[in-house]
């Protein structure tokens, strides 16, 4: 059952990027500035990072209406939320400091760096249930939402945080 949780996981997180992407453009305000705000490098961190906390609640709402326990759900979610975020661009910058920026190269690395973060949510949410690692894993990806949305309103000035398509960072003001 756990391989099943993690395919529908991996699809339902490669859907909603697109929704995630698009989420302030739709609806400017505070609140949804947690989801990207601009096309840099820095804010598509934030939709690798928001996709699966979105769909992990939502597969596991499902997976829990059907009474089936999922062990580690969010200690899981955050160490493969995290190594996501490293796989993606540790494949993705060589491409686009070479070659420059591709919708299509871009969602096929993107696929895969889900494909292999949901392998290792597998391995974590088949090992024995442990409540101190969920608590931290809760603690975790809340901080990493505060740290995400901070630079957003603070960013870096380096080429990491800078909008190609306006050459602004964060939130034009």
């Amino acid at each position: 059952m756990k391989k099943k949780y993690v395919i529908i996981n991996a699809i339902v997180i490669f859907l909603l990027g697109f929704i995630v992407h698009n989420m302030y453009i739709w609806i400017p305000n505070f609140i949804t500035s947690i989801f990207p705000v601009n096309e840099s490098l820095y804010e598509h961190v934030k939709l690798i990072y928001l996709s699966p906390i979105i769909s992990t609640v939502l597969v596991s709402l499902y997976f829990k209406w059907k009474k089936i326990k999922i062990n580690n759900l969010s200690y899981g979610l955050f160490i493969s939320t995290i190594f996501n975020i490293l796989f993606f661009y540790m494949l993705y910058l060589p491409i686009y400091y070479l070659l420059g920026n591709s919708m299509v190269m871009t969602l096929i690395i993107y696929f895969i760096s889900i494909i292999a973060s949901q392998y290792i949510n597998y391995l974590i949410i088949s090992k024995p249930n442990r409540k101190n690692l969920n608590i931290l894993g809760i603690v975790l990806l809340i901080f990493g939402i505060i740290g995400l949305t901070y630079f957003t309103y603070h960013p870096l000035k380096v080429d990491f945080f800078r909008d190609p398509t306006n050459n602004s960072y964060g939130i034009n003001k």
